[in-house]
């Protein structure tokens, strides 16, 4: 039976609340900007796709890097994790493309929405604070990739099939239901306070299906035998 080294049974008991901290700090992102910014739904729609886009830049890495498998020196593809790593940045990157379309589609009719006067003057979506969420944004998952990846030598545990699959299933449920959401606020003109309502929302189903998530892998691993 193998033996779950007890350093790495430890780390991940950790990482599982990390994680849930980690999400609490990124949706604090927009709530923020809704709150004491005026962000749009544009811009919270806008956001949540380079979201999108960090969270494929940093699971690329996890994928190329695993090594949960057996080196064939004999084989024809001894190491099939640089292969893996390209049908990822095909995949995702269509999924990231079709995301931003209709991304786009709904924030142009937040903006002629909230800017039905073609002559005013309107501030640019992508002004500067804006960027600088995006950056701290970014910021928190390179860090959160150091601290619960690499730090804990995950990659020498973690197949990159597994890598490759592991962010689809939360960013389908996440982000349909955003577009779910900004599409009825469109159709029914709900008024500005929805927007916050709208990353409330996107927060605490983010919240509840990573805490599902890692409490059955805590369980796991607290379950496994210990050397």
């Amino acid at each position: 039976m193998q033996m779950t080294p007890r350093w790495l049974n430890e780390a991940t008991v950790r990482l599982a609340h990390f994680r849930l901290l980690f999400i609490v700090l990124i949706n604090l992102i927009p709530i923020g900007g809704v709150l004491l910014l005026g962000w749009d739904g544009g811009q919270i729609l806008f956001f949540y796709w380079f979201e999108n886009l960090a969270i494929g830049l940093v699971t690329l890495p996890r994928v190329i890097a695993a090594r949960s498998f057996v080196l064939d020196p004999g084989a024809r593809n001894p190491n099939p994790s640089p292969g893996i790593g390209c049908f990822f940045v095909l995949h995702y990157g269509l999924f990231c493309l079709v995301h931003g379309a209709f991304t786009l589609i709904l924030a142009t009719e937040f903006f002629l929405r909230n800017h039905p006067d073609p002559n005013a003057p309107a501030d640019p979506p992508f002004n500067a604070a804006f960027m600088t969420g995006l950056a701290v944004m970014f910021g928190l998952h390179v860090i959160a990739l150091v601290r619960d990846w690499w730090l804990p030598r995950r990659w020498m545990t973690d197949h990159p099939v597994v890598e490759m699959v592991r962010p689809y299933g939360r960013l389908l449920v996440l982000h349909i239901s955003v577009m779910g959401g900004a599409w009825v606020m469109n159709r029914f003109d709900a008024p500005e306070w929805a927007v916050l309502m709208l990353c409330l929302g996107k927060a605490g189903l983010e919240l509840l299906t990573v805490w599902i998530g890692e409490t059955g892998i805590e369980e796991k691993i607290r379950a496994a035998p210990v050397k």
